[in-house]
């Protein structure tokens, strides 16, 4: 019998790992030629973003894309330098029509937003349902923007009507993911009233925030792929373990991780408070809480770090060894800037081969990263042309593609066949554009000969035709060689 069982959970074990083809297909008649490119969070505590890949948009507007899925996801898709997010769950087709409206993104520079359109959309599909919700609840805060102007909990029954009324319509529709969606997303509303309460109920926040523990986060599941789950979980306990560690009975947290720099010595320390009993639930308030206090000067940053990587070795939470990863990776990124060591690379030229930025050590480097899309970046590269021929043996010039089709780039070569000095592509190494803190096409970083940031932004070719208050390259050029 115990032979039977066993097989059983090996094989709900095995089915639960199984992936589903997810399918997003559609229009973006706008952007024929252009790329799509498609990414999901690989999680909610650091808000990594990991890439599963792109597709280039037909001559006819059309588009298909499919990617393996085990667990709903926020898909993000990006053309050029906008951006539209969805739901996705596994083994759906999605048909949706993407284009963008300029009025709508006039204030927006880094941030801009593609407009997203459901064809053939259902009632009650995920995204459909959120929405309806989404929209309820902003008519909600409209309605009642006086009463929350007031900060005197009057709002409090009208709050709890509605969360009761869509709560049970978000039961109705058999949908863990929209009921829990629905319910942190009031959760995230109620703390943020409670913390904004007048002095005259101060007293009473220690106890209303208890009272929100218990309903939303008390022997609960941790729902690692909601958004507004975690996002209820990241402000819940917003500087907790700081505040923990300041408290008199809380020094043996401070003293586990600036003296004795121990998981075990930091665990022990926080078995004593109730609300962190339950082991999964403890460690992921650890993962969040190391990460909140990495940057506060109070702790020793590399114990840490050092605790971290204990976590990650030892946890057999598997999706918390994901997440503890990710925000090792965040907090040791080295700053990118003046008088930084600029990050190494390894990237195909149009050639094919690989060429690394170490290659380039002994004289200024020059780079930008562009794209084919990019108006600027081309009109710019004219003027590249021209720097090059002048400073070609003093200085090295880099030009990194970042379009994510290879063939784009020797493409836009074999057309300018004058531009002699060093392409590379980007290829998958979009962590790359994170390293040297790339947020708009074209950038430039300008190295001096020992690979050190010498200026970044760097200024740009031209910089003083059309943009007056700009640095003159040439003459940090001049500077710099002579």
């Amino acid at each position: 019998m115990k032979l039977k069982y066993t097989v059983i959970i090996f094989l709900l074990c095995s089915l639960s790992v199984f992936s589903s083809k997810t399918v997003v297909k559609g229009a973006a008649k706008s952007f024929a030629g252009k790329e799509i490119s498609f990414s999901v969070y690989a999680d909610y505590i650091s808000n990594e973003k990991k890439s599963i890949g792109y597709t280039t948009i037909k001559e006819n507007g059309s588009y298909t894309f499919e990617y393996d899925s085990e667990k709903i996801e926020k898909l993000i898709l990006k053309i050029e330098d906008k951006t539209t997010w969805f739901f996705t769950e596994p083994g759906k087709v999605y048909n949706i029509n993407l284009s963008y409206n300029p009025d709508a993104n006039k204030q927006r520079i880094y941030d801009k937003k593609l407009s997203l359109y459901f064809n053939f959309p259902a009632p009650n599909e995920l995204n459909q349902q959120i929405k309806k919700f989404n929209d309820s609840f902003d008519q909600f805060i409209d309605d009642n923007t006086i009463l929350l102007k007031k900060r005197d909990n009057s709002i409090a029954p009208k709050l709890k009507e509605f969360k009761s009324k869509t709560l049970k319509e978000a039961a109705a529709l058999n949908s863990s993911f929209i009921k829990n969606y629905v319910k942190y997303s009031i959760a995230n509303t109620e703390k943020a009233l409670d913390v904004s309460y007048t002095a005259s109920i101060a007293k009473k926040v220690k106890n209303i925030k208890a009272n929100l523990y218990i309903e939303y986060l008390d022997n609960k599941p941790i729902l690692y792929n909601n958004p507004e789950y975690m996002s209820f979980f990241k402000d819940f306990f917003k500087g907790e373990l700081k505040d923990l560690s300041l408290n008199v009975k809380g020094m043996d947290i401070t003293k586990a991780i600036n003296e004795t720099n121990s998981l075990s010595a930091l665990n022990a320390s926080l078995n004593k408070y109730p609300f962190l009993q339950d082991k999964e639930f403890k460690s992921l308030f650890l993962i969040s809480g190391l990460q909140s206090i990495s940057k506060d000067e109070y702790y020793k940053k590399t114990n840490v770090i050092k605790i971290l990587k204990e976590v990650e070795s030892s946890t057999k939470y598997q999706q918390q060894k994901i997440i503890v990863s990710n925000v090792i990776n965040k907090i040791t990124a080295k700053k990118f800037g003046l008088g930084s060591k600029a990050p190494e690379f390894e990237l195909k030229n149009q050639k094919g081969e690989l060429i690394s930025l170490s290659q380039f050590k002994g004289k200024p480097v020059y780079i930008n990263f562009w794209t084919t899309w990019s108006i600027p970046s081309q009109k710019e590269m004219k003027i590249m042309l021209s720097l090059y021929k002048e400073y070609k043996n003093k200085i090295h010039f880099i030009s990194i593609c970042s379009d994510n089709d290879y063939e784009k780039m020797t493409s836009f070569l074999s057309k300018n066949e004058s531009y002699k000095w060093n392409f590379l592509h980007l290829e998958n190494n979009s962590k790359l554009l994170e390293n040297y803190n790339i947020r708009t096409f074209p950038t430039y970083v300008l190295l001096d000969n020992r690979l050190i940031v010498y200026q970044f932004p760097a200024a740009r070719p031209g910089g003083t035709a059309e943009r007056a208050t700009e640095l003159n390259i040439e003459k940090i050029f001049y500077d710099m060689t002579n």
